[in-house]
C-alpha cells in the first residue's frame, strides 16, 4: 500500500458502510416486524459483507458473526431490559455485536479490539441516544465505518512477509 492511500480518507468505503448499516437496520425493522431483532442482523450482517467483501479474507464469515453478535444482544435486551432504557439495549447490542465480529476482524488487522469499544459506542449512540426508523442505523454506521475505514489501514502482516 503507498504512502498516499494511507493519508486520505476513504469517503466512499465510509458511505458504502454507513448505507449498509442502515438499510439494515431499516429493512429489518419493516420486513418481519415480529422478528425484526433476528432480521435486522441478517440484514446488517449481508450488506456489510458486500462492503467488506474485497477488504478481508473470508469475508462470509462476517455475516455469520453479525448474526449470532446480533442475536445475542437482542436475547439479552428482550431478557433483561425494560422498555425505556434503550442506552442498555444499545451498550448490550453494541457489545455483543462489536465481539463477535471482532472475532472475524482480529485475524486481518491490528488494533482490532478498538471494534469493541467502537461498536459499544455506536450501538448506544444509535439507539440509545438519538433512537428513530433512520437516524438508528446512520449513526451506527457513520460511527462504526469511520474506525472500519481506519483499522482496514493496518492490516495484519503475514507470516513471512517483509515488514520494512
Amino acid at each position: 500500500m503507498s504512502n498516499s492511500s494511507k493519508v486520505f480518507f476513504d469517503w466512499s468505503f465510509w458511505f458504502q458502510w454507513m448505507m449498509a448499516t442502515t438499510s439494515g437496520w431499516v429493512l429489518g425493522r419493516f420486513l418481519l416486524p415480529n422478528l425484526s431483532m433476528v432480521v435486522i442482523g441478517v440484514g446488517i450482517g449481508v450488506l456489510q459483507y458486500l462492503v467488506l467483501r474485497y477488504k478481508i479474507q473470508h469475508a462470509w464469515r462476517w455475516i455469520v458473526a453479525t448474526v449470532l453478535g446480533w442475536t445475542v444482544g437482542a436475547l439479552l435486551t428482550y431478557m433483561f431490559v425494560v422498555e425505556g432504557f434503550d442506552f442498555l439495549a444499545g451498550l448490550l447490542i453494541g457489545l455483543s455485536l462489536g465481539f463477535a465480529q471482532w472475532m472475524i476482524l482480529k485475524q486481518e488487522v491490528q488494533w482490532s479490539a478498538w471494534w469493541i469499544v467502537i461498536n459499544i459506542v455506536g450501538w448506544t449512540t444509535g439507539i440509545g441516544l438519538l433512537p428513530g426508523i433512520f437516524l438508528t442505523g446512520v449513526l451506527a454506521g457513520a460511527i462504526t465505518g469511520i474506525a472500519m475505514e481506519m483499522l482496514l489501514r493496518f492490516p495484519k502482516p503475514v507470516l513471512g512477509e517483509n515488514l520494512n
